[in-house]
């Protein structure tokens, strides 16, 4: 019986005898495993990146938007608060015409500064919304609730928005439609603090980077609503947001005097709510049903490659009659013929599948660079890979090898 290393420097010399035959075959698994491979770095990619960003939209943060005028107010700003699980809330006021998350706000805000002047979101909000929220400071301070003539302004508006970089200490001038003297009402700021990090958040539907931020009051006063178009709330801890969120529905149903079986109807509702576990679960729903249907498409191609790689050993087993009558007539037995052939069978994969998760890795990489996502590799899914070539390589050779191994010798030494 020849060993291994035996089989495979013969399998390896008859593999160089037809390179261009090999590569090919070779194909179809380089392009299954790569797709596999790059479906999975980049899934994992994605799903990081997501959590960051819903992370960094708070820490356990609940959020009630509402869907029609005049209900979110003081007595419900109380009520949410004092829900079973809450720790804190925080009330914003927004000018974006319908806000972010579906609320109703006023006509968009003027910033004016050194003589320009830019149309601006402009959030009214209290002193712990930068906890609640998770709001980063570049540079300066937040707006505490002492503060009158006070402002926090993005990152990007400060450096981009202008000829002039806007640094803390600067003044600005903001202008709103007030609702009540249905006139434009303008006043002077003093720059507090400049918010935003490097990164834009997308998922939060707000980017500090790109917001203005005035004490609640002021925002009250210039724009003459007193309603809140929503109130940001922590939960106690990860574990106790779905309750808490299921909780304010009720309490908040309750108090606006809707009975608890229209909770479920959402048409009926005047105000909707939105969950960091939410959020995160339907992320990785999302990141796990594109994953599914990109594996799917690595998996067919996988299929396809066995295909291939079967046909060529077929074909091999064919060209190489002669061969196999040969070696049997030397003394190798059914057995050692087998082996050889799915040896060979299974070098062909192996390259396949090393180069395949090269390129798949190639891929994922200059994918996450140009789309700017952190390059996730899960190293469990490279050894997996490199097993599902050798799997796919004695699958798809074992019937070719089967065929070589039970040739009649005298029959294949005939052959011509």
């Amino acid at each position: 019986m020849i060993n291994l290393a035996h089989s495979s420097k013969m399998a390896t010399e008859s593999l160089k005898s037809a390179k261009l035959r090999s590569a090919l075959t070779s194909l179809g698994i380089i392009i299954g495993i790569a797709a596999v491979i790059a479906t999975f770095t980049l899934g994992s990619s994605f799903s990081a990146y997501f959590s960051s960003q819903i992370n960094d939209a708070g820490s356990n943060f609940i959020v009630v938007m509402e869907t029609k005028e005049n209900v979110l107010r003081d007595q419900q700003m109380e009520v949410i608060k004092n829900t079973r699980g809450i720790s804190d809330a925080s009330p914003v006021i927004s000018t974006s015409g319908l806000n972010e998350f579906g609320g109703f706000g006023g006509s968009a805000g003027t910033l004016e500064f050194m003589g320009e002047e830019r149309d601006v979101t402009i959030y009214g909000v209290s002193e712990n919304y930068i906890e609640i929220a998770a709001i980063p400071m570049y540079d300066g301070f937040f707006l505490n609730d002492k503060d009158t003539g006070s402002a926090v302004v993005g990152k990007e508006i400060a450096e981009e928005y202008f000829k002039n970089q806007m640094t803390t200490r600067n003044t600005i001038q903001i202008t709103l439609w007030n609702n009540e003297t249905r006139q434009y009402e303008s006043r002077s700021f003093s720059v507090k603090g400049i918010a935003g990090s490097e990164e834009t958040n997308l998922l939060t539907g707000s980017d500090e980077r790109t917001a203005v931020y005035i004490p609640l009051s002021i925002m009250q006063e210039m724009t003459g609503i007193d309603e809140y178009h929503y109130i940001y709330a922590k939960a106690e801890s990860i574990d106790v947001v779905k309750d808490a969120d299921e909780e304010i529905k009720k309490n908040l149903a309750r108090n606006l005097g809707i009975s608890e079986r229209d909770l479920n109807k959402t048409d009926l509702l005047p105000f909707q709510t939105l969950n960091q576990v939410e959020m995160l679960e339907q992320m990785s729903m999302i990141t796990d049903i594109l994953q599914v249907v990109l594996v799917a498409i690595g998996g067919i191609s996988l299929i396809v490659g066995s295909v291939g790689i079967m046909n060529i050993m077929l074909v091999t087993v064919t060209e190489r009659t002669k061969e196999i009558g040969t070696l049997k007539a030397l003394g190798y037995t059914t057995k050692d013929v087998l082996t050889l052939f799915i040896v060979e069978s299974i070098i062909i994969s192996t390259i396949g599948g090393a180069i395949g998760t090269a390129v798949g890795i190639g891929i994922a990489y200059t994918g996450t660079s140009v789309v700017g996502l952190p390059f996730i590799l899960p190293i469990q899914i490279v050894f997996a890979g490199v097993l599902i070539s050798i799997a796919v390589g004695v699958a798809a050779g074992a019937y070719p090898a089967n065929r070589a191994a039970k040739m009649n010798t005298v029959d294949a030494l005939r052959t011509v």
